[in-house]
């Protein structure tokens, strides 16, 4: 059973290991579509001047760019700051403010009706843009096939061990987002980076039946879009412009809280690529775990251990080496190495800690 799941894990990543490089970010951008950015927040005093500020540095036409901010709920003051932003920013911009339903979701589908616009880009508001973002996200919708877009995330943080396996682990799920986009078999989207068409939202009724997840606006967004438009509707923009910037998390605590929030929403999926992809990479960090502790109790060798931590090491390897060089993380061999010592128990124990534990985010319970 053991090696059969390391074949099928072998095939599945070699399958994803050759797919060939999109190309829709190394071409000049003519799409000249107006744009709605819709941010939603809660929360973020603190990073709304830098917001504002980055947006009017976007190197796009601003007569063509409405932003809509939809404000959930946020008790830190940051509604009065806003207004005061908005006064004196020469941008369009329309502010709403949650009422009787709260979450992402709401915020979005708020915005997205209040849109004028059919090109929506969405972002986070503790996130920081390239100059040229938005205009090399927009560029696959010259392709009128096209209904979402993918754009990359990127952590930065300060050195340090914790800082680094985060950059590591994080750009695992940048290279399967990716990888997996460019075999049109999307599975994965970060709301920190995307947009679709407001036609193609209101068309595919976005959330139905996922109402009652609070979190997961653009995983279920992408599903419901692949659903009712087919595998090719969806694109990710690969060029380096259109990256987004956002923090590690400065402790344990957080870093577990946000990966048992965006596990936690799984349990609802019910796209099968994604299930499959799912089932083959958690049976592989099991397998490990498995033959880890038989190696202990001596049911195992020592020797058949450390060739099956070295195959999955090697195949994780290659796997994110296929990342774009702009998103592939320092000393890559040094710290999928130590990843992979710690990932199976990570993996393992955070799937299972999704199933019973709810984790706060912002003052609420997911």
């Amino acid at each position: 059973m053991i090696g059969f799941i390391f074949l099928v894990y072998s095939v599945v990543l070699g399958w994803l290991i050759l797919g060939r490089r999109g190309n829709n970010g190394n071409k000049p951008s003519n799409c000249k579509e107006p744009i709605s950015l819709v941010i939603a927040y809660r929360n973020e005093r603190d990073n709304l001047t830098r917001l504002i500020n980055s947006i009017e540095d976007q190197l796009i036409d601003k007569s063509n760019l409405e932003l809509i901010l939809v404000n959930d709920h946020s008790t830190d003051g940051s509604l009065q700051l806003i207004q005061q932003l908005i006064r004196r920013s020469k941008l369009t911009i329309k502010l709403f403010n949650l009422e009787s339903n709260q979450g992402k979701k709401a915020a979005i589908s708020l915005g997205v009706s209040n849109a004028i616009y059919d090109i929506m880009v969405c972002t986070d508001a503790d996130c920081e843009p390239n100059l040229k973002w938005i205009k090399t996200m927009v560029l696959p919708f010259e392709n009128k096939e096209i209904k979402m877009v993918l754009g990359a995330v990127k952590l930065n943080g300060p050195k340090g061990w914790f800082h680094e396996l985060q950059q590591v682990e994080f750009s695992t799920l940048m290279a399967m987002t990716l990888l997996m986009c460019r075999r049109k078999r999307a599975i994965m989207s970060n709301g920190a980076n995307y947009a679709f068409r407001k036609s193609a939202f209101e068309e595919s009724d976005a959330y139905a039946g996922n109402w009652s997840v609070n979190t997961g606006d653009d995983v279920f967004l992408l599903h419901s879009f692949k659903r009712k438009f087919g595998n090719s509707s969806i694109a990710f923009s690969e060029s380096k412009e259109s990256v987004i910037t956002t923090k590690t998390k400065e402790n344990c605590s957080s870093f577990f809280d946000q990966r048992v929030r965006w596990a936690s929403k799984s349990k609802n999926y019910r796209d099968y690529d994604t299930l499959k992809i799912g089932a083959v990479i958690f049976s592989a960090n099991l397998a490990i775990l498995v033959v880890g502790i038989g190696a202990a109790i001596q049911l195992y060798s020592i020797q058949f251990f450390i060739g099956c931590f070295l195959f999955k090491w090697v195949l994780d390897l290659l796997f994110l080496q296929r990342l774009t060089p702009h998103l592939r993380p320092k000393s890559i061999v040094k710290w999928t190495f130590l990843l992979s010592i710690f990932y199976p128990f990570y993996s393992v124990g955070i799937a299972l800690l999704s199933l019973f534990y709810k984790p706060q985010w912002k003052g609420r319970k997911i």
